[in-house]
């Protein structure tokens, strides 16, 4: 083989290898991205918790100032605090306070699926990237081999003949 062709598939060989690294390179950021997504949506996870945690705290503050103050007020006007119009404003109170903590447990729950949700599709995301670069990265690997000549020279060798090539009947002995 003259030393130009030599050298022009070691510059092809060259191009492949550093092609292969980049290719490679690339599907590293993407795990490095995901897992910082990842993180993050797990921070905001943890966000999303507590932000409802300090709701209900609040909320429930509230109430027992509420119903402190129910009470001082009934006690004042001398009425009882556990009977009568005094147990229906504080069972109201209550109440309220029950269906916001129901309200606040559904919209946790309906967040925290949508952060997953987005979770998952980023993991689809990288996946579908990763692979891409896969496929263009084979695609020009066999662009660059001349499959049609590397057929064509096996088929001149020893073995191409014995064994046969194409449509050709192959020689076991």
């Amino acid at each position: 083989m003259p030393v130009p062709m030599m050298a022009l598939l070691a510059f092809q060989a060259a191009g492949m290898v550093i092609d292969y690294r980049s290719t490679k390179s690339n599907q590293k950021l993407i795990k490095q991205g995901r897992s910082l997504e990842q993180a993050s949506i797990e921070t905001n996870l943890e966000a999303v918790r507590l932000e409802s945690n300090q709701a209900s705290l609040t909320e429930m503050q509230e109430l027992r100032q509420n119903l402190g103050s129910q009470i001082a007020q009934q006690a004042a006007r001398g009425n009882a605090a556990g009977a009568g119009s005094s147990i229906t404003m504080q069972a109201q109170s209550v109440g309220a306070f029950n269906a916001d903590e129901r309200t606040r447990r559904m919209n946790l729950l309906s967040k925290e699926a949508n952060l997953r949700a987005s979770n998952i599709l980023s993991g689809l995301h990288s996946l579908q990237s990763e692979t891409q670069l896969g496929q263009a990265m084979t695609t020009r690997f066999a662009n660059t081999v001349n499959t049609t000549q590397v057929f064509d020279k096996f088929g001149e060798t020893e073995l191409g003949k014995k064994w046969g090539f194409g449509m050709t009947e192959a020689k076991l002995r």
